[in-house]
Order: structure tokens, then C-alpha cells, then sequence
């Protein structure tokens, strides 16, 4: 039997290959589309998205629900409460497609007429139907990639999601080098998207081949525990888009298409900051289920407490790497004309390092069922955020959407996240504080700090020269942590994961 230690830290890495596959390709498709579109069509592209970002709420957290509850029944040995699981949700995500697909039709026809600054109406509709459809569609054949996350093979998920990555990058790529315009770039999203899903439609029969697609197998019991889960996620997810994707309206209906797109470019970056942070670490939130079903708690505690602090330690890397080399990135990336992005990144980029720390708070509270007063608080930061950003976009335009976003996060993340999280697994606050908010920040701050002085002379806008200077930062900063900010003992439970002995 394949060591469960093995087969995370093979998920980890594979995951982390994915995000920087993903984060150079889209850093060159981001300019390669704005070039082929021009800033009216790529805001245009960038405005559909984000709103079919929220048709994903209507899966109502039925996603994370049967991912948690799947995760459960495999700790229990349970295979046939997983399939009725499986199918319950399959069936009602099916319901949840049927709905999305009449909702896109309704708003290909009536956002035109509401959003004037919409020009070019008949491309917006086409655009909207054709990616609302493909969502449709796919939609219920989410199940088959929980099914392999539930079972720990984030491996196999992360190889399909490579395959789909690779193939759609060069696919927009040929369709606009011959001349084709944002039709085809979405008709390419829905083909690699339905090739992707039959993958893991097949994996996943492999993976758990005691599951069965059968309308007979639905238990309606099972849909009250579903989404008595649920409908907390699905406010936790609600409350994400008005943190996170509801600024693109706030500046398409005051400042317009065309200011979309200096946004987005720092956006873009933070984007791929909470991507890379979760592709490293978002590996745990089955795994404290599977810890839950078994009613192991100090395995829970114990794998939180690490998981917290090896987040800290990224989050701050990251974030600092992204403040002192951003400029020149965006410079060389985008061309100096873009450059009024940079400030925007740097005043996204605190909060969201600070957020981005305690990431394993919210796997842990998701993966026990415990994130009932997560929802609440995300709510009031989702909030707080939009009514901030149409406060601040009347005086200070982009930097206003911006702070809109900043200044409740760091209110929610420092003073509110981690009192509820200790309190549920019953750490002390103080503790919990000085730990990291204490040792792991002075630590990291002081290394990065250190790091700067050091580059900050030699920083100049090339790809080759960012690139050294980064993996200087890289050894620097990890060397110093990896025995500054370890003990030995764990130093050595790092070793037993690389070779794959048993996370007990």
C-alpha cells in the first residue's frame, strides 16, 4: 500500500509545478491576448469571467461538502455511504446545470441593456452564452475530480489539470495568431474543459472503481447533511467573490473597460500568489476529514500547528519577493505604461501575505466542519470590501478598489480568524501570536529585509536578471528558515516525507 506521505508529497510537488506552468503561461498569454484583443475586448474577456466566477456559487458548496463528506466515509472504510454520497451530489449538481445554463441566456440578453458601457452587444452575448453553456455542461462532472481528491490523489488530478493547461495555452495561441478573434478563444476554453473533465471521469473509476453513476444509488438522507455543510461554504465562497472578483464591476461601472485591464495586471500577480501558497499547502483539507473520521485529534492539532507555520514562512517570501522585484517584473512584463499597477500590487500584497499565513486555519475548520463562523466573518469582510471600494473609487479611482479590498482583510486576519481557530482546536491565543506573529515574522522579515539590501542595487527589468536574483532570494531565505525556523525534529519528519514513510 502506497505510504500516504508519499502520495501528498507527490501531490504537493506536482501541484507547485502546475501553479509556475500556469503562472508562465498566463504571464505570457496576459500580454499576448491584450495585444491580439486590445484593452476593450481583453476587458471584455476579463469581465465575462468574472462573472461566471459567481455561477460557481450556485453549486451551493456542494463541491467542498462532498469532498469533506467522501473524505469522512474513506476514513471510515465506508464505500457505500462514499457512492451514495457521490451520486446524490452528482444528481444535484446536474440540477445546479440545468439552472446556469437558462441564467446565461437570460443575462447574455439583459446586462447589455443594464451596463452601457458595453459597445460591442452582439460579441458580449455570443461570448457570454458560449462560456455559459460550456459551464453548464460541466458542472456536474466536478464530482469525478473530488473523487480523486478525496481519495488523496491530488497527483492524478494535478497531471490532468497540466494536460488541460498545456493544450488551451496552445490553443488561444494558434486562434489568434490566425487572426481569430475572443469567439474562438472561447470556444478553445470549452473544448480543453470538456476533454479534461472525460479524464477525470476515468481516473476517477480507476481510482474508486466501487463507485457507480446510477440514479438508484441517490440518498435522499444524504442531502440534508450535505447542505448543512453546504450552505456555510457557499457563504464563505459568496463572501470570496466580494472580497476577491467583485472590484472588476466596481471599476467597469465607475472608471470603464479599458481601467479593467491595469487592475487586472496586479490582480493577476496576487492571484498567483494565493495560487502558489495553495498549491504547496491545500493538499490538508481531506486529510484533517480522513483525521476526523477516525477521531484522531492530536493528529489534527499536530499537522495544523506545522502546516501554519510552513505557510507563514512561504507567504512571507513570496510576499516579499513580489514587493521588491514587482516593478521591474511589471516593466519588463507589460511595458512601462503599465506601471501604475505596481503600487496597486504592493497595498494587495500585505494583506493578502498576512491572509495567506494562516491558510491551513481554513482547511483545518473546513476539513471538521467547523467553518460555520468562518462564513460569518468572510461575509462581513466581503462586505465591508465592496462598500469600502464604492466609497474610495469616487476619490481615488483604482487605489481606492484597492484599499476597498486591503484594509478588511487585515482587520479580519489579524484579529478575528486566528481567535476563532484557537479557541476550536483549543490552542492558547498568546501562544498562537507570539509564534507567528512573533518568532516567524521577526525571522522572516529579518531575512528578507537583509535579502534586499543586498539586491536592491542589481535589480534592473530583464527576465534573465530577475530570475538570478530570485533564486539567490530563494536559497538565501530557505536556508536561513529551514534551520532558523525548524527544530531538528522536525527538520527530520521533513526527511521521512521526502522518502515517503507514513504521516502518522
Amino acid at each position: 500500500m502506497r505510504s500516504k506521505a508519499k502520495i501528498l508529497f507527490k501531490g504537493s510537488l506536482l501541484r507547485t509545478f502546475y501553479f509556475f506552468s500556469s503562472a508562465l503561461i498566463g504571464l505570457f498569454l496576459m500580454p499576448f491576448m491584450i495585444r491580439s484583443l486590445r484593452d476593450e475586448l481583453y476587458g471584455m474577456w476579463m469581465f465575462i469571467a468574472s462573472l461566471l466566477g459567481f455561477y460557481l456559487l450556485f453549486d451551493m458548496g456542494l463541491s467542498s461538502a462532498t469532498q469533506r463528506y467522501v473524505s469522512r466515509a474513506i476514513g471510515k472504510d465506508d464505500h457505500k455511504e462514499a457512492n451514495a454520497i457521490v451520486n446524490t451530489s452528482f444528481f444535484l449538481f446536474a440540477t445546479i446545470g440545468i439552472f446556469v445554463l437558462f441564467l446565461s441566456l437570460g443575462l447574455a440578453y439583459i446586462l447589455p441593456l443594464v451596463l452601457k458601457k458595453i459597445t460591442n452587444v452582439s460579441l458580449f452575448r455570443v461570448v457570454m452564452i458560449i462560456l455559459g453553456v460550456n459551464l453548464a455542461v460541466t458542472i456536474p462532472m466536478r464530482t469525478f475530480s473530488g473523487i480523486l481528491m478525496s481519495h488523496l490523489r491530488f497527483d492524478i488530478q494535478t497531471l490532468i489539470e497540466l494536460f488541460k493547461l498545456f493544450l488551451r495555452a496552445a490553443l488561444v495561441i494558434l486562434v489568434l495568431k490566425l487572426g481569430h478573434s475572443i469567439i474562438a478563444v472561447a470556444l478553445v476554453f470549452c473544448f480543453s474543459d470538456l476533454l479534461g473533465y472525460t479524464l477525470f471521469y476515468i481516473f476517477a473509476r480507476k481510482t474508486a472503481p466501487y463507485i457507480r453513476i446510477n440514479a438508484k444509488s441517490i440518498d435522499k438522507t444524504k442531502i440534508t447533511s450535505l447542505y448543512s455543510y453546504s450552505w456555510k461554504t457557499l457563504v464563505a465562497q459568496a463572501a470570496d467573490k466580494l472580497r476577491f472578483d467583485i472590484d472588476n464591476f466596481v471599476i467597469v461601472g465607475f472608471l470603464g473597460l479599458n481601467s479593467v485591464t491595469i487592475y487586472v495586471i496586479a490582480a493577476r500577480l496576487t492571484r498567483h500568489f494565493i495560487d502558489l501558497i495553495s498549491s504547496i499547502t491545500g493538499i490538508f483539507t481531506p486529510v484533517f476529514s480522513q483525521y476526523e473520521g477516525r477521531g484522531d485529534f492530536h493528529s489534527i492539532r499536530e499537522k495544523f500547528i506545522l502546516m501554519t507555520r510552513i505557510s507563514s514562512y512561504l507567504a512571507i517570501f513570496v510576499g516579499g519577493i513580489i514587493i521588491i522585484f514587482g516593478k521591474a517584473f511589471i516593466e519588463r512584463w507589460m511595458g512601462p505604461q503599465y506601471l501604475e499597477a505596481y503600487p496597486l500590487l504592493v497595498v494587495l500584497t500585505i494583506p493578502l501575505t498576512i491572509a495567506l499565513m494562516q491558510s491551513p486555519s481554513i482547511q483545518l475548520l473546513f476539513g471538521i466542519s467547523k467553518h460555520n463562523f468562518f462564513a460569518i466573518f468572510n461575509s462581513i469582510e466581503g462586505v465591508a470590501n465592496l462598500i469600502l471600494s464604492l466609497i474610495l473609487v469616487r476619490k481615488f479611482g483604482l487605489m481606492g478598489v484597492a484599499l476597498g479590498t486591503a484594509i478588511p482583510m487585515i482587520i479580519v486576519k489579524i484579529f478575528i480568524q486566528p481567535i476563532y481557530t484557537c479557541k476550536i482546536i483549543q490552542l492558547s491565543v498568546k501562544d498562537y501570536y507570539l509564534q507567528i506573529f512573533g518568532k516567524i515574522v521577526v525571522i522572516s522579515l529579518t531575512i528578507m529585509v537583509f535579502f534586499w539590501l543586498i539586491v536592491n542595487d542589481f535589480i534592473i527589468p530583464t527576465y534573465l536578471r530577475l530570475f538570478l536574483l530570485f533564486i539567490s532570494g530563494l536559497i538565501l531565505t530557505f536556508s536561513g528558515i529551514f534551520y532558523l525556523g525548524f527544530t531538528r525534529v522536525e527538520r527530520k519528519y521533513f526527511q521521512r516525507i521526502i522518502l515517503g514513510q507514513e504521516i502518522r
